[in-house]
């Protein structure tokens, strides 16, 4: 770092360098609080440099590349950016630093958004081709992610894009507005308000409006096209900005997303956490029953690879209950009821309190020890203004109808359930959402559900093959791809259909996505058509077939946002959208 009146000099120099004046903001502002105007000091400096230290990625240690034909430059020096008036936009840009990150160099700017919400962004020194990447998170985040291999930060199961790989693209990640211990700590939310907000909706969007000024400071221009791309949460919020900021992004891809995430957390999550837990807190179906499980449903309804279709499945885990006893090669009563349980997701009274349960095939990723921690962080700390009692835990989650109605009261923040994408079209912009059919964290059916509204509210399929697409992806998990056995998904070559469709490049068809044997050794390839959520679905008698879903009204409303504004230290929230928001 250099020495603090170097750093603030080269801060405050930057129209010098610039020439002309940049209007860094647009002429809006994202909220009614500002901060002062001019440079930052070295003390600001110093602080969120000790700040961010816990979550920046190390500089690579290889050198750089050279530049590219068709490189556009920087007009100023990467200090320069340190501390650039963001004031407009509630942020500051408090270090930059010149650093090389998978043998390219860039300049890496660290700063934050008010109230609290730490980001990193790269920007390319020599080798930048125009285009700008923001990453998603997943879960309730916490910690800044950028990541040069997967372009969707933490999915870890995306392949590599080759203009992010190479060094030609600008791309930021923040941690949702808030510091968290893990992706799975919601306690920041317990007592504010406001930062519940930031994490539901604006914590995205205020980071792009960010990373745009900084890029037109650095470039003198904007991006000729800019994309996000997360996965799972990354996911909710790609949809949110189609929905609620369509002006935003040329090109989204949402992997997994988390659409209703009141009751998807609220509801399913703790669903599977309780199911498969013993009154001693132990797990019914282990680890070693649970493989066994996997491959008797594989024979049965794969095709040698993968599951094509669960909903097609008609596997019954009563077929292979034990006759007496605990074995190897069978389930016994309980654990027979786990699987069943699992497989068709939180119910009452036959009434299902969410649109999907655990795909046939998704067993191998059943881990559920941790998924009420999961929950109970949502139910405790995000899902009500009034939060239960401190001693509130999984087992006090009700799965009724009327707890369905309450999550779904403050979702309104939370949720990506709008199917009118209009102003997203109108405005140009492509999206890609994908599933995988052996998600074991998010029902795939769930996704299949919201984009079937999605079709009909845009005027049915062959218009919204328009702007849109669905892949649904035989054997993709929703963690790290792969898993110890074959036909398994590895990983998802989306972002490259995706820019090549905005860029003019022709809307995407048939993609093949790559699977591993259980020695790790490639199979032919599993191929996904675009999804057409009108076709006939499968209806049997298996256990994710025929859902009544109680909120098939309810979750997929236009217009069903809740909107917030800050007024000094208070929140206001309607169903009206602020305006300049």
């Amino acid at each position: 770092m250099p020495p603090a009146g170097h750093h603030d000099r080269k801060a405050c120099e930057m129209d010098r360098y610039a020439g002309e004046p940049i209007d860094l903001t647009g002429g809006s502002s994202r909220g009614p609080s500002r901060m002062a105007r001019g440079c930052v000091t070295a003390l600001a400096a110093l602080v969120l440099s000790c700040m961010i230290a816990a979550v920046a990625p190390a500089a690579s240690a290889h050198a750089g590349s050279g530049a590219t034909a068709a490189a556009i430059p920087p007009r100023v020096p990467c200090q320069a950016l340190a501390g650039v008036d963001l004031s407009r936009l509630d942020a500051i840009a408090a270090l930059a630093t010149t650093v090389v990150r998978e043998g390219h160099e860039f300049c890496q700017v660290d700063g934050y958004i008010s109230p609290q919400e730490q980001f990193q962004m790269l920007l390319p020194t020599q080798t930048w081709g125009g285009t700008y990447l923001q990453e998603g998170c997943a879960a309730f985040c916490g910690s800044v992610n950028l990541n040069l291999r997967d372009p969707a930060g933490v999915s870890q199961s995306q392949l590599p894009w080759a203009p992010l790989a190479n060094g030609e693209v600008a791309v930021a990640a923040g941690n949702q507005g808030h510091f968290g211990l893990h992706f799975g700590d919601a306690l920041w939310g317990k007592e504010d308000p406001v930062l519940r907000v930031v994490w539901g909706y604006t914590s995205e969007h205020s980071l792009a409006r960010a990373a745009k000024a900084l890029i037109r400071a650095y470039y003198g221009r904007r991006p000729s096209h800019s994309y996000f791309d997360g996965v799972s949460d990354g996911g909710r919020k790609g949809l949110i900005f189609a929905q609620r900021y369509p002006n935003e992004f040329d090109g989204v891809l949402a992997g997994a997303p988390s659409v209703t995430w009141s009751v998807l957390v609220g509801q399913y999550v703790a669903w599977q956490g309780r199911t498969n837990m013993d009154a001693d807190g132990q797990a019914i179906l282990t680890p070693e029953k649970l493989r066994m499980l996997h491959q008797v449903v594989l024979d049965r309804c794969g095709d040698g690879i993968v599951i094509r279709d669960p909903r097609a499945c008609t596997f019954d885990p009563a077929s292979i209950r034990c006759p007496s006893g605990d074995q190897a090669d069978c389930l016994t009563a309980a654990q027979v009821r786990a699987a069943r349980r699992l497989y068709r997701g939180p119910t009452y009274k036959g009434v299902n309190l969410f649109n999907g349960g655990q795909p046939y095939g998704s067993e191998l990723g059943w881990v559920l020890a941790s998924q009420c921690l999961l929950a109970i962080n949502y139910v405790k700390y995000l899902a009500f203004w009034r939060n239960p009692a401190d001693d509130y835990t999984c087992a006090d989650i009700p799965f009724t109808p009327a707890m369905h109605r309450r999550l779904q009261r403050l979702g309104r923040l939370y949720n990506a359930g709008d199917p009118d994408l209009r102003a997203f079209r109108a405005s140009g912009g492509k999206i890609i959402m994908y599933h995988g059919w052996a998600d074991e964290g998010i029902s795939p059916i769930s996704t299949v559900d919201y984009y079937r509204h999605v079709v009909r509210r845009m005027g049915g399929y062959a218009r919204s093959q328009r702007f849109s697409r669905l892949y649904m992806v035989p054997g993709l998990y929703h963690g790290p791809g792969g898993r110890p056995v074959g036909g398994n998904v590895t990983g998802v070559p989306l972002m490259e259909h995706l820019a090549r469709w905005v860029e003019g490049g022709g809307a995407p068809g048939e993609v093949s996505f790559p699977v591993t044997t259980p020695t790790g050794a490639p199979l032919p390839t599993v191929t996904a058509r675009p999804f057409n959520p009108l076709a006939r679905a499968p209806r049997n008698d298996g256990l994710n077939s025929n859902y009544r879903y109680i909120g098939r009204r309810s979750a997929y409303r236009s217009d069903n946002e809740l909107w917030c504004t800050r007024r000094g230290p208070s929140i206001a929230c309607s169903g009206r959208r602020p305006k300049g928001s």
